[in-house]
């Protein structure tokens, strides 16, 4: 009961629970390919042929992409390539035509004539094909625009890191940067489109991301992306005096001219659609909005489960979660007093990691050797951006990894925070992943379910070795998925089901939660970004699953770093292709 008086609950005015990880922009991870065509090509080395070209030819579509996927193109058959940031044009949204060559392609293959490693690329390959297949009729419900991950609020981070390994990354993101306009102007095409079907943004999510805009070309001679550039410039060795100035003027350019435009035209057109949506809530409330969601919430969360399914799932784990803390809390009183005023013993973010580092060998295989870097978020992008993310390196380049710290809105648990974005999250997932040597095709697919699950998972895992007292550690890690399962709870609720504000205010009301300014943000940030919130806390309580089957199955067999390594090295799929792959492991270990 205590527990409904708001005792253990922390909302956030801002970013919530969300910890934004950067992997790709496109909104879909495949174009498809031609390389065997209705051909009768089918053997294993045919099928390697065919998703190592399906790898090429999809990284070719957007440099971007490329970029933070190899560092060194040339060196996978990639050389002749347009820079560019992808195509946003309405032709190609609703061309379908190279999804279904793809899958004409993938079933000339012969399943059971392919190895075990093919299989579970096969399987994944058509996964995603089958899940693609469900929204074809649907092209103008995709957004592009969100005020926290949209695409004109990652763009600048993701331009701002990119690395300088040649004179020919620096031309290439020279012409990136110059290309915002074009790209700017096919978005905007696209919401216009959209507009016009009755799909248009709330006014108060175009306002939001106006604002967004508005302060990041405000002071465009001051702007992050002049100062980050002159800096890696300079740091370029091998330039002379002329062509360092020559760089750095032309970006100066650019970064005042091109993107200014570009982000002022964005910021026109939004003002002018303002009034054009005819919905300020959920997705239910669209013709096709139920099937859309049902889409999003099983590429956010790789869960095969059903809506119903998982709202069942969330209020059970809810409940439990409340049930252990007033058990925890009866024989512990004095933990009650200590939730409000915890901290840990380490802040600086250097000392954290290393901690981390140290204390996770029990648990966890031993990571690769990999350098870090902490950064912070640029003043002028706290606001819009979350409280920390994590960039993931290139797949032949993984020794340098950079996490940013947002301090406009990260909370006092940067050890947690950390453990998400660092060791042993999302920077540990990913190197540890890649040194498995997945098939080429596989580093493409970023499932959030896999990769935030698994960030989530062990963020509520490092409370116990943060040094916290024991009762206090449990519960805090218990109140914190128990919170993100309310925010999950809320993004099924108000897309599926239709609640309202008044709704929303009323549940949270249940909970002790009666900040009508928080629900109404809480509201509005679950229909701006919908099954955002899922991909964590579902994608959580799907390993949680695996791993207590895992458990069950094995008995005195089951070790924890094992199962840990077993989910690193399959690598994002979905669900229940990882329970598929689990079985064969588990049967392994039984013999």
């Amino acid at each position: 009961l205590f527990y409904k008086k708001g005792v253990f609950m922390k909302v956030k005015n801002k970013s919530l629970l969300t910890y934004l990880s950067i992997f790709f922009l496109v909104l879909s991870i495949l174009s498809g390919c031609s390389l065997i065509p209705s051909s009768k090509k089918t053997t294993p080395e045919d099928f390697d042929a065919f998703t190592e070209e399906l790898f090429r030819n999809e990284l070719s579509q957007n440099t971007l992409n490329l970029h933070y996927t190899l560092a060194y193109p040339k060196n996978y058959g990639i050389e002749d390539y347009d820079v560019s940031l992808g195509s946003f044009e309405m032709s190609d949204i609703y061309d379908y035509s190279e999804l279904e060559e793809l899958e004409k392609t993938l079933k000339d293959f012969s399943y059971d004539d392919l190895t075990d490693e093919q299989q579970l690329t096969y399987d994944i390959l058509n996964d995603y094909i089958e899940t693609e297949n469900t929204v074809k009729d649907l092209p103008l419900y995709g957004e592009l625009l969100n005020p926290l991950t949209g695409y004109q609020s990652q763009l600048p981070v993701l331009l701002a890191e990119y690395t300088f390994r040649t004179k020919e990354d620096i031309e290439n993101y020279l012409t990136l940067t110059a290309s915002i306009e074009e790209s700017f102007h096919s978005i905007i095409e696209y919401e216009k489109a959209r507009s016009e079907a009755g799909l248009f943004m709330p006014d108060y999510a175009a306002e939001a991301i106006i604002e967004q805009c508005s302060t990041f070309i405000e002071d465009p001679e001051n702007n992050y992306m002049i100062e980050v550039f002159n800096d890696k410039i300079d740091a370029f060795s091998g330039l002379s005096d002329t062509e360092r100035n020559d760089y750095k003027e032309r970006n100066h350019t650019i970064i005042t001219t091109n993107i200014v435009n570009a982000y002022r035209s964005l910021i026109d057109s939004l003002t002018e659609l303002k009034g054009s949506g005819v919905n300020e809530g959920g997705l239910c409330n669209f013709k096709d909005g139920k099937r859309y969601y049902e889409y999003l919430v099983k590429n956010a969360t790789g869960s095969s489960k059903s809506i119903k399914n998982l709202q069942k799932m969330t209020e059970r784990y809810i409940d439990n979660c409340i049930n252990e803390m007033i058990s925890i809390a009866a024989l512990n009183p004095n933990v009650l007093d200590d939730i409000a005023t915890y901290s840990f013993d380490l802040t600086e973010p250097n000392d954290i990691l290393e901690d981390l580092i140290s204390k996770i060998s029990i648990d966890f295989p031993e990571p690769p050797k990999v350098n870090y870097t902490v950064k912070y978020v640029h003043e002028s992008m706290e606001e819009s951006l979350s409280p920390a993310f994590y960039l993931t390196p290139p797949i032949d380049d993984p020794s340098q990894n950079v996490i940013y710290i947002n301090n406009g809105s990260v909370s006092d648990d940067l050890y947690t925070t950390l453990a998400h974005e660092g060791y042993p999250g999302h920077l540990y997932q990913t190197v540890y992943t890649n040194s498995s040597d997945l098939p080429l095709i596989r580093n493409l697919f970023s499932s959030p379910g896999y990769t935030e699950g698994w960030a989530t998972y062990v963020e509520y895992y490092a409370f116990g070795i943060s040094g916290l007292e024991k009762n206090l550690a449990q519960t805090l890690s218990l109140n914190g998925s128990a919170s993100l399962g309310l925010y999950a709870y809320v993004d099924m609720a108000v897309n599926y089901d239709g609640w309202d504000r008044t709704d929303v205010e009323e549940f949270f009301a249940g909970y002790g939660i009666e900040d009508k300014e928080a629900t109404d943000f809480i509201y509005e940030a679950m229909v701006e970004d919908p099954a955002n919130y899922l991909s964590y806390f579902i994608g959580y309580l799907e390993i949680l699953e695996l791993k207590d089957k895992a458990q069950k199955t094995l008995g005195d067999k089951f070790v924890l770093k094992d199962f840990h390594d077993f989910f690193l090295t399959i690598g994002p799929a979905p669900f229940s292709i990882i329970e598929k792959e689990m079985n064969i492991w588990m049967d392994t270990i039984l013999k």
